[in-house]
């Protein structure tokens, strides 16, 4: 018997080609006991894990974490070792990293991996060029691990994951306080096998595990969702630098992860999410789409000159305008009568998506109108094919915000992730190809952005019909469902409307006093502040729908006003340090742009207040008071705006923005403390709904 005091444990399912070498490095080393696990496999794999003198138990077939589980329980000493079959442990590797586990103080401890391809062809190679290069390969994770028995039997893995159990495991051990680490001194070899089918098993094992910990662990874990949108971007160019013959690779990873991801989120879940959960989703499909539109935008600058681009950004910003428009209130009206609905709301659904469609249509018509008359700034613009895309990204926009208040209503706001990553993704797809084959003018521009608006429609569409909530078209026509949403959704509208429509009409003016040109500058940098304006947004209305529906309780405001700081706090210091370098990237013109980021981004940290406070009023009718600050800062933008970017350029216009950012969060502020004395809440922070207003 050894005097090693390891018990090792190794998974294994038709892994005949591997297991040997993996358990004669395990041998050579003379560990206390070695144990398979083998999965029902079909080839020799039992075979040769009993020649080379291992126990083997079975786990019927019931995946990878239960077999590691099986093992631990099995095993007899004090320290476990999870080795994978793919793995291969040099000689006095298992010995070293004990000492370095023991000395440490370590719970658990992982080998440092050299990752290679077991063949000469393309796909194993590239496996292990991405994990030789990655940053997650200093995660700790269990595919060579040491571990406390009495630490994985007492936290043990989740049952239902089938894939990214590690990553899951992690954080519930660091949320324990148990201390890991991964080895930088003691490096181990792990295999990848070289063909398309296993590169393709692997992302999609990926993508559907980091979704499931998304779901499970959304505060913690909700970025997870960008990862293999940020992993391709930092892997691109990587690749462009060191290894440009890896580059198709990463298309595979990322449509396949993300393929992956979607399934997995577009799987119905057991229960609703968590309002801070809620939140935290709906943020995330605001932000994780930050990256590719900037890839969308970045794209469009190094192809067009600026003034095809600001003459497009102002008809995107204009098409986004009678979004705005057009929803009426119906979206704010849906996160308060949804809930309710007794048939899910199929019929409500119906309604309130062609009643967006059809009014944001009109004003789109309208819009076209007015400008051509005017003829500067964006009726430049409008040619037949830029008008007919103009109104049906009208249209389609409109329908895909509004699913986003579904989302949100049914406390789903995860599928609203999903169709904007789809959105952004598409978009971007659209543009490139288009750029491909040569055509290069703002249609292309408008057209993207309606493609991605489409894709996000058919998306939320396939949501609803796999939700068993599809919207029911017969009755959503009929002028009962349509009244309901509107008689609400009016006064909704009113402060929806002096909220957001500042804005959109930014661009507009800066383009018909400034020119295409500055309009290019400001849309950029706009687009990336209106993605982190997002985030306090989204606490308003999960705050508005918690309060309308059944799960209102004591201190609910506080949470909302703590996570939408924290979130905004985060999502504006990454756009701080980023920003700058981004629009670096895209010339001289923009990179002089940055000097905008340090007036907007405090202003968005003010506007956690507003946000919260509207959100208040909307599910306690208080949309007077609530229209009349939200007015306010929109007069306070929009009457001054031309005048002071004539004076003082675009710098100017950002400071008008953020001083009327400031007056509308100081009156929130004083009006959440008044009405939290004049009614006390049964928790610190809350408002209770006796005293509710009529909407």
């Amino acid at each position: 018997m050894s005097d090693l005091r390891v018990s090792v444990v190794v998974p294994a399912r038709n892994a005949a080609a591997w297991l040997g070498e993996c358990l004669e490095s395990i041998r050579s080393q003379h560990p206390h006991e070695m144990i398979v696990v083998d999965g029902c496999s079909t080839d020799d794999t039992a075979a040769i894990a009993r020649d080379c003198g291992a126990t083997v138990i079975s786990d019927e077939g019931r995946g990878l974490p239960a077999a590691r589980m099986l093992g631990a329980r099995s095993a007899t000493g004090e320290v476990v070792a999870l080795i994978d079959a793919d793995v291969v442990l040099p000689s006095k590797s298992l010995p070293r990293l004990l000492t370095e586990f023991e000395s440490g103080g370590y719970d658990g401890l992982q080998f440092g991996l050299a990752s290679e391809a077991d063949g000469p062809g393309y796909w194993g190679a590239a496996l292990a060029w991405h994990h030789n290069h990655s940053r997650v390969r200093k995660w700790f994770g269990v595919s060579a691990t040491l571990m406390r028995r009495d630490v994985l039997l007492d936290v043990g893995f989740d049952d239902d994951f089938r894939s990214g159990e590690d990553v899951e495991l992690r954080i519930r051990l660091e949320q324990a306080g148990y201390r890991l680490g991964v080895s930088d001194s003691v490096v181990v070899r792990h295999r990848f096998d070289d063909t398309f089918d296993y590169a393709r098993d692997q992302w999609l094992q990926d993508g559907a595990g980091m979704a499931r910990t998304v779901r499970k662990h959304t505060g913690r874990a909700g970025w997870l969702v960008m990862l293999p949108l940020l992993a391709t971007v930092r892997g691109v160019g990587l690749s462009l630098v060191r290894a440009p013959r890896f580059l198709p690779y990463w298309m595979g990873f990322l449509l396949y992860n993300y393929r992956a991801m979607a399934g997995e989120l577009l799987r119905p879940a057991h229960k609703p999410i968590s309002v801070g959960g809620n939140a935290a989703w709906l943020a995330a499909a605001r932000i994780a789409p930050m990256v590719t539109g900037f890839l969308f935008w970045a794209l469009a600058a190094l192809v067009l000159p600026p003034e095809q681009l600001g003459l497009g950004s102002a008809v995107v910003s204009a098409a986004l305008l009678t979004v705005q428009l057009g929803m009426l209130g119906v979206g704010p009206a849906t996160l308060t009568l949804l809930p309710a609905e007794n048939d899910g709301g199929r019929r409500l659904i119906a309604a309130s998506l062609l009643a967006v469609a059809t009014f944001a249509l009109l004003g789109a018509g309208l819009l076209v109108i007015i400008t051509n008359w005017l003829g500067t700034g964006v009726g430049e613009a409008w040619i037949p094919l830029v008008t007919v895309l103009f109104l049906a990204t009208s249209l389609l926009a409109a329908s895909a915000y509004q699913l986003d208040y579904v989302g949100v209503a049914q406390e789903r706001a995860d599928r609203t992730l999903v169709r904007s990553l789809v959105q952004s993704l598409v978009q971007l797809a659209f543009l490139a190809a288009a750029f491909a084959v040569g055509l290069r003018d703002l249609a292309v521009i408008v057209a993207a952005v309606a493609a991605g608006a489409l894709a996000s429609v058919l998306v939320g569409l396939r949501q609803l019909a796999r939700a068993q909530v599809s919207p029911d078209w017969k009755h959503g026509l009929r002028p009962r469902p349509a009244l309901k949403l509107l008689k609400p959704g009016l006064p909704n509208h009113a402060l929806m409307l002096a909220d957001r429509a500042p804005g959109y009409l930014l661009p507009l003016i800066v383009a018909a006093t400034l020119g295409p040109a500055p309009t290019a500058a400001w849309f950029v940098v706009w687009m990336m502040a209106s993605a982190v304006f997002f985030v306090p947004q989204s606490a308003g209305f999960t705050l508005q729908t918690a309060l309308a529906g059944k799960r209102a309780r004591p201190g609910l405001l506080g949470s909302a006003l703590r996570a939408s700081f924290l979130l905004t706090l985060v999502a504006g210091l990454i756009l701080m340090l980023a920003g700058p370098l981004l629009l670096g990237l895209l010339g001289s013109q923009y990179a002089s742009a940055w000097v905008l980021l340090p007036v907007l981004v405090p202003a968005l940290l003010l506007s956690c207040v507003t946000q919260v406070y509207y959100g208040l009023c909307r599910a306690h009718g208080r949309l007077f008071e609530s229209t009349a600050v939200a007015t306010l800062a929109a007069i306070l933008i929009v009457a001054p705006a031309a005048a002071v970017a004539q004076q003082y350029g675009l710098t100017g216009v950002s400071v008008l923005w953020a001083v009327a950012q400031a007056t509308a969060s100081l009156i929130a502020a004083w009006r959440l403390i008044t009405l939290t004395r004049m009614n006390p809440a049964p928790a610190a922070g809350e408002i209770p709904s006796a005293r509710h207003q009529p909407s």
